[in-house]
C-alpha cells in the first residue's frame, strides 16, 4: 500500500532511451514537458507584445481606387503660415516695385501723367521705365560702337564689317575633343591684302570671353583692325542683329559680309550675304571676293549701295567676273577700231608725204585697262612688301613670347607662395636689379 501511494503521488521518472535514428549519432530523446512549453509560449508572448506596444500605430489605407480618407475635425494643415508668409512677402515687393518705378519722373523729362489719378498715373510710370528698361538691354550696349575716323594719311576709304562664325572659321564639338576651330582656306591672305582698302572690322555675335582667343589665334597680326561681340549687337525676336548705324562711319562707304543674312537686316543694302562654311578643305569662297572688294577700292565708287543692289540675287564673284570681261572686250572692240583708223592715216602720210620720218608701228596686244593697270601694281607691291612685313612681325612675336618666357624664369615663387607670405606679414621679397631696403634695427 506504501509504495502504492508513493507511486500515486510521485511522478515516476523514466530513464532516457537510446535512439538509433541516425546511424552516425548517438541521440538522446526524453519527453516533452508541457510546463517547459508553456513557459517559453509565454515569453514569447510577452516579447510580441512588447514589440507591438514600442512601434508607432499605423493608419489604415483603402484600397487602391478609393477615395482618400477625409481629414479629422480637429487636424488641421501645419503649411498654411507658410503659404501666407510667403504671400506676404511677394504681395509687399510687388507693392514695393510699384512704388519705386510709378514714383514721378527725376530726370527733367515732362510728366504726361501729371493730371491723371495718383494710382493710374503711377501705373503708366511703371510700364514706360519697363519699356526702357527692356530696350537699354535689347540695344548695343553703346551708341557710337567705333571711334572717330583716322586723319586723312591713315584713314582707309572703305570699312569691311565681316562675320566670324560660318564666315572666317567654322567650329565643332565632339566628347573626345571638345571645342575645335577651324581657319577657312585663305583667311590669311583675305585679311592681309584688303587692309590696305578697307578698315576690317570683325563683327561676331559670341560673347567677349569666348571670342577673344579665337580671334588672337585667328588674326596675330591684327589686320582687322577693330572688334566688336555680342555686346554691341541689338537682341530682336531672338535674334543677334548688328545694327550698322551705331558703327560711327558713313554707310555709303560700309560693306557688311555675313554668313546669317538676318544679321545685317537693318541694312540689307550693305550686305552681303555669304554662303555658310562648313570646314571643307578646298573652299575657294573667301578668296573669290577679292576682285569685286578690290574693284571698289580702286574705281574710288562713291556709294557702295547702289553696286550691292545691282548684284542683288546673283552669286556676285561669278557676276562680276562676266562683267568685267564684258567690259574688257568693249575695251578691246574700242581699242582695234582705233588701230584701224591709225593704220589707214599712217599709210596716207607715207604715200603724199616725204617717207623720210620713222614710221611707228602698230600693236599686236591691245593695252591693259586701268583697273587691270592698278591691280597689277597694287599685287606687285603687296607682294614685295608683305613678305617682308610678315618677316618682320614674326621676328617681333619670337622676341615677345622669349620676353614672356624669361619673366616666368625669374619669378621666384608660385602665386600660393606669395599669397602665404603676404597673410603672414613678412615682407616681399625685391624684384632683381632692386636694392634691398635696410631693415629697421630692433629697440634695445
Amino acid at each position: 500500500m506504501a509504495s502504492r501511494l508513493v507511486r500515486a503521488f510521485v511522478p515516476q521518472v523514466r530513464q532516457p532511451r537510446l535512439t538509433t535514428r541516425f546511424t552516425s549519432q548517438r541521440l538522446f530523446a526524453t519527453e516533452r514537458s508541457n510546463v517547459g512549453e508553456n513557459a517559453s509560449q509565454g515569453l514569447a508572448a510577452e516579447a510580441l507584445a512588447q514589440k507591438v506596444g514600442s512601434s508607432p500605430a499605423k493608419r489604415a489605407t483603402l484600397p487602391k481606387g478609393d477615395k482618400k480618407p477625409v481629414k479629422a475635425a480637429g487636424e488641421k494643415d501645419s503649411n498654411w503660415k507658410i503659404y501666407a508668409g510667403v504671400g506676404g512677402v511677394a504681395t509687399g515687393l510687388v507693392g514695393l516695385g510699384f512704388f519705386h518705378y510709378g514714383r514721378p519722373f527725376e530726370d527733367g523729362r515732362e510728366d504726361k501723367y501729371a493730371s491723371e489719378n495718383a494710382l493710374l498715373a503711377a501705373a503708366h510710370r511703371a510700364r514706360d521705365r519697363y519699356e526702357e528698361f527692356t530696350k537699354t538691354m535689347s540695344e548695343p550696349m553703346w551708341d557710337k560702337l567705333l571711334p572717330d575716323p583716322l586723319p586723312e594719311p591713315y584713314r582707309r576709304p572703305y570699312t569691311l564689317v565681316i562675320n566670324l562664325d560660318d564666315t572666317l572659321i567654322h567650329s565643332s564639338w565632339d566628347k573626345e575633343h571638345g571645342w575645335r576651330h577651324g581657319k577657312r582656306p585663305g583667311v590669311d591672305y583675305f585679311l592681309a591684302y584688303l587692309s590696305q582698302f578697307y578698315e576690317i572690322v570683325i563683327f561676331t555675335s559670341q560673347s567677349f570671353a569666348n571670342a577673344l582667343p579665337i580671334l588672337d589665334k585667328l588674326d596675330p597680326y591684327q589686320y582687322a583692325m577693330y572688334r566688336l561681340y555680342r555686346e554691341a549687337t541689338r537682341y530682336e525676336n531672338g535674334e543677334y542683329i548688328k545694327d550698322l548705324s551705331h558703327l560711327n562711319r558713313d554707310l555709303s562707304k560700309v560693306i557688311i559680309m555675313d554668313s546669317n543674312p538676318q544679321a545685317f537686316s537693318k541694312q540689307p543694302e550693305n550686305g552681303i550675304a555669304m554662303k555658310p562654311w562648313q570646314g571643307q578643305a578646298n573652299d575657294n569662297g573667301l578668296m573669290e571676293f577679292i576682285p569685286f572688294l578690290e574693284a571698289i577700292a580702286l574705281t574710288n565708287v562713291e556709294d557702295v549701295r547702289p553696286v550691292l543692289a545691282s548684284f542683288s540675287g546673283t552669286h556676285i564673284p561669278a557676276e562680276w567676273a562676266a562683267r568685267e570681261e564684258q567690259m574688257n572686250a568693249i575695251a578691246r572692240q574700242k581699242w582695234e577700231e582705233e588701230q584701224k583708223t591709225t593704220k589707214v592715216k599712217r599709210n596716207l602720210g607715207n604715200l603724199f608725204g616725204s617717207g623720210g620720218g620713222a614710221v611707228a608701228q602698230t600693236e599686236n596686244q591691245p593695252p591693259l585697262t586701268y583697273l587691270e593697270q592698278m591691280r597689277k601694281h597694287v599685287r606687285e607691291t603687296f607682294n614685295s612688301e608683305h613678305e617682308q612685313m610678315q618677316k618682320q612681325q614674326d621676328e617681333m612675336m619670337k622676341k615677345e613670347i622669349e620676353a614672356q618666357k624669361q619673366q616666368m624664369k625669374e619669378m621666384k615663387m608660385t602665386v600660393w607662395e606669395m599669397m602665404g607670405q603676404i597673410s603672414s606679414g613678412q615682407p616681399m621679397a625685391p624684384q632683381p636689379g632692386q636694392p634691398e631696403q635696410a631693415q629697421p634695427q630692433a629697440q634695445q
